[in-house]
Formats: C-alpha cells, structure tokens, sequence
C-alpha cells in the first residue's frame, strides 16, 4: 500500500512545480523532471543523468519492485531477480535528500527573486515520507526468508562439511549448487561464491582511487556560475559555504558544508584508513573499525545534494534573463565522484576486517 500511494503521488511531486520564482513580472516554475530536462537541454547531458537516475529512475523502479514482489506473493512466484535487484537499487533512492536540497535552494534564490511554495510540494513531500517509511518497512533478508525460507537450519556446524555463507541474500547452507563453469553458487540466490578476497580489495581500490581523482577537479573548478546583469560570479564548493554564511544562513551553511565537503572527504580517508587495516593487520577496535564502516554506507548518498541544488537552479533560473544560471564544469565531476565511492564501500566486505583478529 506505500509503494502504491508512492506511485499515485509520483506525477504530481516529480512533473509538477514545487518552488516558483518572479522575474519582471513573469512567473519561473521549477519541478524535479523540469530540472533535468533544461540540464540535458542546456548543455550538460551526463550531469542530468546523475540526477535523472537518483531522483527519478530509482525512486520509481523501487516502488514498482516492492508491487511486483506482492504480486510475485500472490501468484506464488520466487522472484529472485526482483529480491537481488531490491537491494542493489534502495542505497540510491534519495528523494530524501532532494528534499533538504529543495531548502537549500530557497536560501540560495531568495537574495534574487521573491519565491513561492507552490502546493505540490505536499506531494513532494509525502512522496519523500512514504518512501522514508518503505525503507524501514522493507528488509531484504527478511523478504528472503519470506520467499525462500530455510526448512533446515543450522543448529550446528558440522565437521565434515563447512557450511557456506552468501553475501547476496545473507543465507547459510552447507550444500552449494554449481553453474556450468563448475563455480559454487548459492542455492537461493544462485550468486556466485568465494570471490577472493584480492578480487574484492581490487574492486574497492579501483572505485576509490578513481574517485579521489575526481574529488581534485569538483572541489577546484567551479561549481555554478551566476550572471547578474552580465557579471558573472562563480562559486566552488567552498566559496558556495561561505556565500552562505555571508548571508547569515548558518545552518545552510553547515548542511552545505557537511555534505558537499566533509562527507566526501571523510568517506575517502575512512575507506583509507579501514583499507590500510585490512593490508597492514591493524589491530585497533574491531568495534570502532565497523562503526566507520556503517558511517561510510549511511552517509554517502548525502552527497548528491549539491547536484540536486543545482537541477533546481537550472529549472528556476532561465537562460537570457536578467539573472542568468550556469553549471559549472566541477558537477560532472563531483557526481561521479559520489558514485564511485559508493561503489567502493559497496564492494567492501566487512568480513575482511574481522579476519584481521584471526591471526595470531
């Protein structure tokens, strides 16, 4: 029934306008898909997909898999496509983030225009609410157990056949099945098993070190351009925080601060320091080790607010007015920068920290 009333709701909070602006009289609406569209129109197709996949695609496509998995319930179907695609797909819904990113962008236009709240932000804003509450709602190993439930559980290890853990769908079993390269599969999800540890630290370096190359150009370049009365004015991350406080927003600036800069950063040298432990055998506090790891994976997506201000920017702010709005050439970079450090602690394995403890 969430997922549902999410959908009902999607036109309205997703096509509709949820902030205006007045310029000489005329009236600027500005929605989420409005957003996009002037951002892949106006020159910078790829950032627009950033956004279009975060604060479109995904929130769609995980309210239509919560309805296609009730349907799978009553038809009696196992949907193990649907249960491995559910998990990949919640970390990056963020309608909640836009939803902070909608108030950011009512600080940073409000000292150029007088804005209004058009009523469609209600829906806008119950959409972000019941998608908030599908996601304590919904817990992918419970919704395994639900379609696949384990009728002889393991009350004890046995000694001649070690049992087998699947990272997929968090199931123990002690009989694989095999694909036809003779690999070990779950028998539930039918994920491949015992992917070496050198593989998975690759993946996670990979990602890392790809995203801290372009962390240098989204915090250097400039990230928006402002034109007033022909005059531009560029901003960088930093310069942006300090236009806000300037203004007296601080709370703006400390939301913008967070996460546009410290986030990022911090989740680099966190995945540095935990990827350091896993090859050097630092032995500090296993404890405090999986508390920066669940730090990582919580905040990470918080990031895409800067991207989210900026399709709002786009849709408000046309181009040849008075007030003329650009992107700056840091965005791209910025958003591909968040995308692959959640891929990096996406691919990480916790159990590679605990098998520190292990040797003697």
């Amino acid at each position: 029934m969430i997922a549902l009333s999410i959908l009902i709701l999607m036109p309205f909070a997703l096509n509709y306008p949820l902030l205006s602006i007045e310029l000489l009289g005329v009236k600027i609406d500005a929605s989420v898909w409005g957003g996009v569209w002037k951002m892949a129109t106006q020159g910078y197709p790829y950032t627009a997909f950033l956004v279009f996949i975060c604060a479109v695609f995904m929130p769609i496509s995980f309210a239509l898999l919560v309805i296609f998995l009730r349907i799978s319930q009553l038809l009696e179907i196992k949907p193990r496509n649907l249960l491995i695609a559910i998990t990949y797909i919640k970390p990056w819904v963020m309608f909640d983030v836009y939803l902070v990113a909608l108030g950011v962008t009512v600080f940073k236009v409000r000292e150029y225009a007088s804005l209004h709240i058009d009523s469609y932000l209600i829906a806008f804003v119950f959409t972000a609410l019941l998608t908030t509450l599908l996601f304590i709602k919904l817990n992918p190993k419970e919704l395994w157990n639900d379609f696949y439930p384990n009728n002889n559980p393991l009350t004890e290890i046995p000694q001649d056949n070690q049992p087998h853990f699947c990272t997929e769908c968090q199931y123990t079993f002690t009989n694989a099945l095999e694909d036809r390269k003779h690999n070990l599969i779950c028998p539930r999800c039918h994920s491949k098993l015992h992917t070496s540890a050198d593989i998975r630290l690759q993946r996670t370096w990979a990602t890392l070190l790809a995203g801290i190359v372009m962390i240098f150009p989204a915090n250097l370049l400039p990230m928006s351009v402002i034109y007033v009365n022909g005059a531009p004015t560029s901003d960088t991350l930093m310069s942006g925080v300090l236009s806000f406080i300037n203004m007296g927003s601080y709370f703006i600036a400390f939301i913008v601060f967070t996460a546009s800069i410290f986030v990022p950063i911090s989740k680099i040298l966190i995945m540095l320091y935990l990827l350091s432990c896993v090859h050097f055998k630092l032995r500090h506090s296993v404890k405090w080790q999986m508390r920066l790891l669940h730090f990582v994976h919580f905040v990470g997506r918080w990031s895409m607010l800067d991207l989210f201000v900026l399709a709002l920017m786009m849709s408000l702010v046309a181009r040849g007015q008075i007030i003329d709005f650009s992107v700056g050439p840091a965005a791209f970079y910025f958003g591909i920068a968040v995308f692959l450090t959640m891929v990096s602690t996406s691919q990480f394995d916790s159990r590679l920290i605990w098998k520190i403890y292990d040797y003697k």
